[in-house]
């Protein structure tokens, strides 16, 4: 952020006015798309029958990665943090994804088959 300020103190005014401007408009408009991408995974995530997985657990959260690497950049190491994720999960609810418990698991052997 320091070498953008930098930059545009050495840029003449009017110039460096439309180049924030401009910077903002584009910063808006992928935050839109990402919002938009964001909700596209939650509907996708709803007409799924979502399962945890034995030994490993269940799935929590599904970000969008423009959303993910945003707040890693704005907070880093926030996303190991469980009071940003618990603050994350109130306020943004489109990212929380519903899961059920372990489904069936079949173990295949070598020389057994599939009942």
């Amino acid at each position: 952020m320091e070498i953008l300020k930098e930059a545009l103190s050495e840029i003449p005014g009017d110039i460096a006015e439309e180049m924030k401007s401009g910077l903002l408009d584009q910063w808006n408009s992928q935050a839109v798309q990402a919002d938009a991408r964001q909700h596209a995974i939650a509907a996708d995530h709803a007409k799924q029958d979502l399962r945890s997985i034995e030994g490993v657990g269940a799935l929590t959260l599904s970000v969008d990665a423009q959303i993910f690497h945003f707040w890693n950049w704005k907070l880093p190491g926030c996303w190991r943090d469980p009071d940003f994720i618990a603050w994350f999960k109130r306020n943004f609810p489109q990212c929380t994804v519903r899961c059920g418990g372990t489904g069936k698991t079949m173990l295949l052997m070598p020389g057994l088959k599939a009942a």
